[in-house]
């Protein structure tokens, strides 16, 4: 499923008509319709847009399908989640997160391999050993 598919779902949710979610996020009469139809993708813009009209959206749904569309705002005492102010912002956090967990992955793998130490003495020991 495609951002704009979820974007029609939400539209559905709140009871809307496209025309309505058009004027709502500011972009021209038929945009959705007509991203819709083509099936092409939502430019960063109007992703921000739609995230700033619609605060209980759940930025995560929305561009990867992930969790539930609609944020419990109200029920919850916890803050929400920094996702960042723009699209960009949510994806170059979310990069930075996987880059980091790669990392330690890797770093954790590094401390279990011998080293060249340990190696030269392993292949001595071995070397006498004939």
């Amino acid at each position: 499923m495609k951002i704009i598919d979820r974007i029609i779902e939400f539209i559905k949710h709140k009871n809307m008509s496209m025309r309505a979610f058009d004027m709502s996020i500011k972009v021209g009469n038929g945009y959705t319709s007509k991203q819709s139809k083509s099936n092409a993708s939502i430019g960063s813009d109007v992703l921000e847009r739609i995230l700033d009209t619609y605060p209980e959206l759940n930025p995560v749904w929305l561009i990867k399908g992930q969790g539930d569309m609609i944020l419990d705002i109200k029920n919850s005492g916890e803050p929400l989640p920094d996702y960042g102010k723009s699209i960009d912002e949510i994806l170059e956090n979310k990069i930075k997160r996987i880059v980091q967990e790669q990392l330690k992955d890797f770093s954790d793998k590094l401390e279990s391999f011998p080293t060249l130490d340990q190696i030269s003495k392993e292949i001595q020991k071995n070397l006498r050993g004939k």
